[in-house]
């Protein structure tokens, strides 16, 4: 019998790329407060359009699916500082502080969180786990909160995944990100190139070779494969509460994925220089050496040739159904 996985977060962009990656291996269910898109490919009968701020209902589905471990993915991610912090509490940390206590009490003992590299301080090496904990912006700040409450609950074993930045789609079953609007970096250059309008970059006075701002990108393929192996570590039984950098270990500048991208595409884009956004290091690269040694995982698809190739099919079949992102 396949093991019986519950992601919550199913509708967002990695929750659906997950569900369509693991459900070959194992028995899916899936949660969201939005609607079910439509490449989300998952029976009706096994995704619940629920609220996880809604207790009553969050131990009813607990109690219905009864999964072997929760992939946690549902949260307010997108880095705004216009946003108030009391929104991120509530939709981060609350939230999973019911999910938690939901599953202790339905006897769910094991979960996989999805956490961020915008709990670290800013530094311009390659960032440990080990490293000093400053998050700068809300975000960060509400995700470290979440952190702790997982870790100090004892009755539940935990695999926290701190994700670099996330991009590109799979391109078996072509299935990626689309968000309206899209504030990601890739996907906003590819779309904006191919439709001749400005590229703004948020400041060209950091620290860095070329004065933007350098990210560690990480295909959506290396993350859903990188959970697939928390799973399995988590399901051993010589398994311990553990925090795992996923990135790709190397930097690339806003300015070198504008110029990748117009080299593959062809196409020159438009730039505009903008002031700096509040809360945006200068560098966030990874070191994934604990990933390597503890859930034996190494990024294969993370070039930012196949990056940029994937998420072009992935904009081009958006743009077949009259869907654009910016």
């Amino acid at each position: 019998m396949k093991k019986k996985i519950l992601i919550t977060g199913a509708s967002g962009y990695i929750g659906s790329c997950l569900c369509t990656f693991l459900s070959k291996i194992f028995d899916v269910y899936a949660v969201d407060k939005k609607k079910k898109p439509e490449w989300l490919r998952i029976s009706k009968s096994k995704f619940f359009k629920i609220n996880l701020s809604n207790k009553k209902k969050v131990n009813w589905l607990l109690n219905r699916v009864k999964p072997s471990i929760i992939i946690h993915l549902a949260a307010l991610s997108t880095v705004n500082e216009t946003i108030p912090k009391s929104k991120y509490l509530k939709n981060n940390k609350l939230v999973t502080e019911i999910l938690i206590k939901m599953m202790i009490k339905n006897n769910i003992k094991k979960i996989i969180f999805s956490s961020t590299a915008a709990v670290y301080k800013k530094k311009l090496s390659n960032i440990k786990e080990t490293d000093k904990v400053l998050p700068i912006n809300n975000y960060g700040k509400s995700k470290l909160l979440t952190e702790k409450l997982i870790i100090n609950e004892n009755n539940v074993k935990s695999v926290i995944l701190r994700f670099f930045n996330v991009t590109s789609s799979l391109n078996k079953g072509l299935i990626g990100e689309c968000h309206k609007p899209e504030t990601h970096l890739i996907p906003r250059v590819i779309s904006l190139i191919n439709k001749n309008r400005k590229i703004k970059i948020y400041g060209k006075n950091y620290a860095t070779p070329d004065k933007t701002c350098i990210r560690d990108y990480i295909h959506i393929y290396d993350i859903c494969n990188a959970i697939k192996k928390s799973i399995k570590y988590l399901s051993s039984s010589h398994s311990k509460n553990q925090i795992i950098n996923l990135g790709n270990e190397k930097g690339i500048s806003v300015l070198n994925i504008i110029k990748q991208a117009e080299k593959i595409m062809g196409k020159k884009a438009i730039i505009t220089i903008e002031k700096r956004r509040k809360g945006d290091p200068a560098k966030l690269v990874c070191s994934i050496e604990k990933a390597k040694k503890i859930i034996k995982w190494l990024p294969t698809k993370s070039s930012i040739k196949k990056i940029i190739n994937d998420e072009i099919l992935w904009n081009k079949k958006l743009e077949a159904k009259n869907i654009f992102r910016v």
